[in-house]
Formats: structure tokens, C-alpha cells, sequence
């Protein structure tokens, strides 16, 4: 059967390539670490950050760093088939290789496009099944190698910033993504037409593949097209700025980064230093994403849907709930997990850790869950399919993307050499093992992240660390949970009103104002900072690269803790994992819950029952 490369793609790989800790809420470590200058500064002075009751968890000052790690006892040794035996539903176009034997060549595409020209014409002229097949199958070919390509040049450019041949190729590809899904479109709407149709589904497309091209006709429209063009062109402009930020500090131009890394500002010049970054950059953020918002409205209005967020529930993330839906579910999530910001947000854990410690860590607990998840990781480390190296020029933040040609997905991790490193790797691997169990076929976002969070969680009872090392892991991730439903349905609140803005409400005051309502609804207020964390909303990449996307990572993270839920009281949720997993190709989050008879997210009182859950495990 044929996976679609085009229509989806573009949108996957964006969302593939954000920064992992979706959780992570930047203007709040800004402000704590403000905080923490104060308190080395003027200890008597009052802190500005609710802090009450206080928990935060640090490592024991104790003999207890001495305590051996230890793992629950398995009563049977777990298993797994060597990848050279393991069958996947997937022939690899090209032969499997470590990843630095792969050559990148920038694809011919005004070869394919000429071949889709040709294609069309013989699929509107009559030509039989197996003439259309002859002349489709090298052009799929050349395709599958594009959107390799594309990847491939995402990846180094992304281990390294300073490459500037591997990010103007990465934009290349980018501009060329749009032309490319036209022309593939267009054959795909003929051969839909044509009397073959029944005979290219039953010979290789698959069954029911050209029902999608009856109602979507999203590429063969010459201004959607342009537009998506011009949205591509913003979303890379918005990326450059991300690179090498500057301001004006004592005279002189200084990287961000390293100013807000520096110990020696105290607690003023820190705040001033955030001041002049926020008052530098949300502006001209602030004038890229107004013309993303105009340009993605009139994508939904030139297809005739009533809003953007509409169009890309539909298309892009193929959900089976409606932004109606979410509304209700934000003000939900709002009423019953916000009494927890508090403690939530002061139960964090953080230990020192060597990146290589912590890969070693989840190499252990790989193995002690054996399956096809230690398949898997045999698999990654044959082939050499990770990155994660300490270097100032690679991309902060993780991600996981696929490399079609080769059938073989990728993990990034960028580490913080912290003891969360291992349950960042977690995360990605958990990509990485849908990924490949399902050859990159679990096509809804939503779907994607469960067995990416779900893995988090599973690991914290197989991997070798002591007793205080896991229930602090424990404790901060509940927390880190609370933390993930209430900043994304900020967010996604945020991003909804904006949309709804009319065309001369789109300025950057307006934006700084509905994020401060947002961030006072569902997370904290503070009198008088009002400047520290309004004007914010521009370092979360999403709005710009994915729109609509963050609203995936509440209902997933929701079927995740089901998963650690059944773990928890009677060790099934391995088991449950897997089977999610075996079921989620092709299907949609609450198709695939309601098949494995777990709850809806928006059932009535699952976000009540969360809450007592996540309340329990923090303490």
C-alpha cells in the first residue's frame, strides 16, 4: 500500500523538528531564575514567584548518594528478536546503512515535475492500470528520496547551526514541498476520476486511497499553493531569528544566551537583560506571525473552511474532535488542574548527568523491557540513528523524523547533562520505536505522542536508579504533567483567539496582552512583571511552525497516564503499550482509545479524575 508523502509531510516534519519539553514553559524559568539571583543577592529580600507550599526536590547532601540503584525484580527475563529477524511491513527503497554513510543530493524536481505532467496527462487520455503504475512507480521513487532529502538536510543542519549549505537546502526543499504536492495531487484527482481507479487501489495504492483526494483537494488550487509558499518563506524567516540572537548590552552586541548565563548579573541586570531580549524580538516575531495569520486565514478561507483551526484539524492532524470540543476541554483542564499550579510548579527534581550516563540508563531499561521496543534500540545503535552530543553550535531541544528512503527513523536529543536527560531520551525513543515498529505509519499527531510520553513513564519502574533518584522522578513527573496540560491549553487558547482577531487587531500589543490573560487563566499572575512574561509568547515555535499542534499534547499525555495508570496498579501497561501501538497505524486518538477500551479525553470527569491521580503521585 502507498503512504502518502505529500499533504502530510510538510506539516510532520515541522512538528518533528520542534523543541521537545513540550511542558517547558520559557518566560517561568526566566522569572525563577531571576528569583535565584535575588535570593543570592538579597536573601532577606521578598521572592516575586508564588512559591507556596514549597517543594522542591534536590539531591541529598547525605551518605544516601551511595544507595545502589535498584530495579523491581522481573520473574522472567525479557526477551526480544534480534532486528535481522524482525519482519516489518516496510521494503526500504534504499539499502540500510549507519547514518553517516548517507549522501546528501539535492533532488531533481523539475525532473518529477515534468514526470507528474506526464503522468497526468496519460492517467486524463485513458491509459490503463498497469500503464499508469509503470509511469507512477519511479516517480514515487523520486518522491520518497525528496522527502529523505528534505530530512537528511534538516538533520545537519540542525547538529550544527553555523552550516549554512545544509539550511539553505533544508529551505530549498521547503519552497520546492508545495510545487511538488500540486503536481502529485493533481495525478492522484485524475486516477480518482478514472475508471482505473478500483484497479490502482485493489493492484497498489490500497483500499479506499483515492476517498481522501474525493474531498481534499487541497494542492490543485494555484492560491493555496502561493500561499503555502509564502507561509513556508515566514516560517524560515521566523527560524533564522532564532539563531544567534543579540542585543545591545553595555555598549556592545553580546549573544542572549550567553548574557543570561552569565552568574555575575545580579538580580536587576538579569531582569534588565530579559527586558531588552523580550523588547528586541517580540516586535519583529510579532510582524512575522501577523502575516502567518493572514496568510493561514486565507488558506482556510480560499478551501471554504469557517476558520484556520478547522483546516488543519482536519488535514493536517486528522483529528476526531473539533476546536468546539477543546474549548470546553480547556476550561476544564483550567478549573480543575490550575489549584495544582503551585505545587507543581516547585516539585522538580535535577541531578547532574552525563548525557552518555543517561543513554546507557535507557539502554538498560530498553533491555528489561525486551519486546520490540529492544528491537528497536538494537536497531538505532547498529545503524547509528542519534545524535546526542554536547555542542554550543547544534539546536537546542530534541525530536524524532524519519527517514523514508531508508525506512529508518532519527533521534536528536540536544542533553542538558541533567538527570531529566534520561527521561528526554525516553521520550524521543519512543518516537523512534513507533516509528519503526509502524514504518512511520501512525499518521495522527496525537497518536504519535502517546507512545513518546507513555514511554516516560514506563521507564521510571525499570530503569537502575536508586530509590530517592526514582520517586523524585516520580514526584516531578506528575508534576511535569500538570505542568504540560495547563501551558499547553494556554497556549492553545492563545492561538484560537488570535486566529478569531480581525484583521486590524493583529498587532503585537494585542498579542502581549491575550498571553497575559491566557497565562493568569490557566498558570500565575504577577503584579508588577506583567513585562516579563506578556511579551513571551514568541520563543514557543509551534504558533509559527505548527500551528494548532499543541492541543495534541494534552490528549495524548491523557491516554499516556492511562497507560502509567494500568502499570501502576497491576503491571499491564507494558502490555497496554503495545498494544496501543500494534493498533494506532492509520487510526485516529479516540478511534484508537475506544478500540483498547480506555476513556476519552473529553469524557465527562476525566479531567476530576486526573487530577486526584496527579495529586496522589506528587506526593
Amino acid at each position: 500500500m502507498r503512504r502518502k508523502l505529500f499533504g502530510f509531510i510538510a506539516v510532520l516534519l515541522s512538528v518533528t523538528m520542534l523543541l521537545s519539553g513540550c511542558s517547558v514553559m520559557v518566560m517561568q524559568e526566566l522569572l525563577e531564575e531571576a528569583e535565584n539571583r535575588l535570593e543570592m543577592t538579597e536573601p532577606t529580600s521578598t521572592t516575586f514567584l508564588p512559591t507556596e507550599p514549597y517543594s522542591q526536590i534536590t539531591e541529598p547532601t547525605t551518605p544516601a548518594t551511595t544507595e545502589e540503584p535498584t530495579s523491581p525484580v522481573n520473574t522472567q527475563e525479557p526477551t526480544h528478536t534480534p532486528f535481522t529477524e524482525y519482519e516489518r511491513y516496510c521494503e526500504p527503497l534504499l539499502s540500510e546503512r549507519s547514518f553517516d554513510e548517507i549522501v546528501y543530493e539535492r533532488p531533481d524536481t523539475e525532473a518529477i515535475l515534468v514526470d507528474f505532467a506526464a503522468l497526468q496527462e496519460l492517467v486524463e487520455s485513458g491509459g490503463s492500470c498497469d500503464e499508469i503504475l509503470d509511469a507512477y512507480l519511479p516517480i514515487d521513487e523520486a518522491t520518497t528520496i525528496f522527502s529523505t532529502m528534505n530530512s537528511y538536510a534538516y538533520i545537519r543542519y540542525t547538529l550544527d547551526l553555523n552550516d549554512t549549505y545544509y539550511d539553505e537546502e533544508y529551505n530549498w526543499c521547503e519552497e520546492q514541498m508545495p510545487i511538488l504536492a500540486q503536481a502529485e495531487e493533481k495525478c492522484f484527482i485524475a486516477m480518482a476520476d478514472s475508471t482505473e481507479r478500483e484497479k490502482l487501489e485493489t493492484e497498489f495504492f490500497g483500499e479506499d486511497f483515492f476517498d481522501f483526494y474525493d474531498d481534499n483537494q487541497i494542492y490543485s488550487n494555484d492560491k493555496v499553493v502561493e500561499l503555502m509558499q509564502q507561509e513556508s518563506a515566514l516560517e524560515a524567516e521566523y527560524m533564522a531569528l532564532q539563531s544567534d540572537q543579540t542585543i545591545t548590552w553595555n555598549g556592545e552586541e553580546v549573544s542572549v544566551s550567553e548574557l543570561l548565563q552569565d552568574e555575575s548579573l545580579d538580580y536587576y541586570s538579569y531582569l534588565e537583560a530579559v527586558d531588552a531580549y523580550y523588547s528586541k524580538y517580540n516586535p519583529l516575531c510579532a510582524e512575522i506571525y501577523i502575516k502567518l495569520i493572514k496568510v493561514r486565514n486565507a488558506i482556510a478561507e480560499e478551501l471554504d473552511y469557517d476558520s484556520y483551526a478547522e483546516f488543519a484539524y482536519e488535514y493536517y492532524y486528522e483529528r476526531d474532535y473539533s476546536p468546539q470540543q477543546v474549548r470546553a476541554y480547556l476550561d476544564s483542564i483550567a478549573e480543575n488542574l490550575k489549584p495544582l499550579y503551585y505545587r507543581a510548579a516547585n516539585l522538580s527534581y535535577s541531578s547532574a548527568m552525563e548525557p552518555q550516563e543517561a543513554m546507557e540508563l535507557v539502554e538498560q531499561a530498553a533491555y528489561s523491557m525486551g519486546g520490540e521496543i529492544a528491537t528497536a534500540y538494537d536497531y538505532m545503535m547498529e545503524y547509528e540513528l542519534y545524535d546526542i552530543s554536547e555542542s554550543t553550535s547544534k539546536m537546542p531541544g530534541s525530536y524524532m523524523t524519519y527517514l523514508y528512503a531508508y525506512e529508518m527513523p532519527y533521534m536528536y536529543v540536544s542533553p542538558t547533562n541533567d538527570i531529566n536527560d534520561v527521561m528526554t531520551v525516553a521520550h524521543e525513543f519512543g518516537h523512534f520505536v513507533d516509528g519503526y515498529v509502524n514504518c512511520n505509519g501512525t499518521t495522527s499527531t496525537d497518536c504519535n505522542e502517546i507512545f513518546s510520553q507513555a514511554l516516560e513513564y514506563l521507564m521510571l519502574d525499570v530503569v537502575e536508579l536508586s530509590e530517592y533518584e526514582r520517586e523524585s522522578l516520580r514526584s516531578s513527573k506528575a508534576a511535569d504533567a500538570i505542568m504540560t496540560f495547563l501551558s499547553q491549553a494556554c497556549y492553545a487558547d492563545f492561538e484560537m483567539q488570535l486566529y478569531e482577531l480581525e484583521e486590524e487587531e493583529l498587532t503585537a500589543e494585542n498579542f502581549n496582552r491575550i498571553f497575559g490573560q491566557c497565562m493568569e487563566k490557566y498558570l500565575y499572575e504577577i503584579d508588577g512583571y506583567e513585562k516579563y512574561y506578556e511579551p513571551g509568547w514568541f520563543e514557543i515555535q509551534h504558533f509559527f511552525i505548527a500551528s494548532h499542534y499543541v492541543i495534541s499534547y494534552c490528549v495524548s499525555l491523557d491516554a499516556a497516564l492511562q497507560v502509567y495508570q494500568c502499570e501502576l496498579e497491576d503491571g499491564s501497561g507494558l502490555q497496554l503499550y503495545n498494544e496501543l501501538m500494534s493498533l494506532s497505524a492509520g487510526n485516529s486518538i479516540q478511534a484508537l482509545l475506544e478500540e483498547a477500551e480506555l476513556s476519552s479525553p473529553f469524557s465527562s470527569g476525566r479531567m476530576s479524575e486526573l487530577r486526584s491521580f496527579l495529586a496522589e503521585q506528587m506526593n
